[in-house]
């Protein structure tokens, strides 16, 4: 006698799930922020943005300003302006790798690259007032004052960027490998994710009796191959 009712093969077709993990896990690939923005700052040109800029250069000149009235200057030696390119040099480089590692250059990002980097920092630092006080030490027969002002502010400007980059790559270094393992599954939407997956299955008593099956894209668990 045949059984006339449907059999249903859904545990046929995947592996049970091992006792005590229950459902599985959901997956851990974070869908990346697409950070909208009003309209009006869409355009990176547009005037909402550009009034942006603006309002951060004026706040980026006054700061320079307030250092410089702050700073002495030793012997009429500009200290303000090296402290302040050292300074903003190495923000500008701690800022674009940050924003670098969070996602592309769209939407709030650009905002921020462009009001903050573009704006503020674009302001605060000055290589015109560099220019003018290296040639000022250097037409007062101050050459070798003069040198070292330059040669600090070219060289120094250069390590603090290097070191703002290294400083944000280490602080956010997890973000690069999320935005990796993002691309891997947006461009391989059935392949295993990039980081192994989920290990399941098996007994915890004995490591050498572990099978470990991998949660797939959709869910379900895989066997390894």
């Amino acid at each position: 006698m045949t059984d006339s009712q449907p059999r249903d093969t859904r545990d046929a077709a995947s592996p049970p799930a091992a006792p005590g993990h229950g459902d599985p896990a959901p997956s851990r690939v974070a869908v990346p922020s697409r950070l909208p923005v009003p309209p009006r700052f869409a355009h990176p040109f547009s005037p909402a943005v550009l009034a942006l800029v603006f309002a951060g250069g004026v706040l980026g000149a006054l700061s320079r300003w307030a250092l410089g009235e702050a700073i002495p200057a030793p012997g009429g030696w500009p200290l303000a302006t090296l402290l302040v390119n050292l300074a903003g040099a190495l923000a500008l480089g701690a800022l674009l790798e940050t924003l670098a590692r969070r996602g592309p250059d769209v939407g709030r990002r650009r905002l921020v690259r462009l009001t903050v980097g573009t704006g503020f920092l674009g302001a605060f630092t000055t290589y015109s007032t560099l220019a003018v006080d290296g040639a000022r030490l250097l037409s007062a027969g101050r050459a070798g004052d003069g040198a070292w002002y330059l040669a600090l502010s070219l060289l120094g400007g250069a390590a603090a960027t290097l070191a703002g980059v290294a400083g944000a790559a280490w602080l956010h270094r997890e973000d690069r490998r999320g935005l990796a393992a993002e691309a891997h599954v947006a461009a391989h939407p059935r392949a295993p994710h990039p980081s192994g997956g989920h290990v399941l299955g098996g007994t915890s008593g004995d490591p050498q009796n572990v099978t470990p099956r991998r949660e797939g894209p959709s869910g379900a668990q895989e066997d390894p191959p």
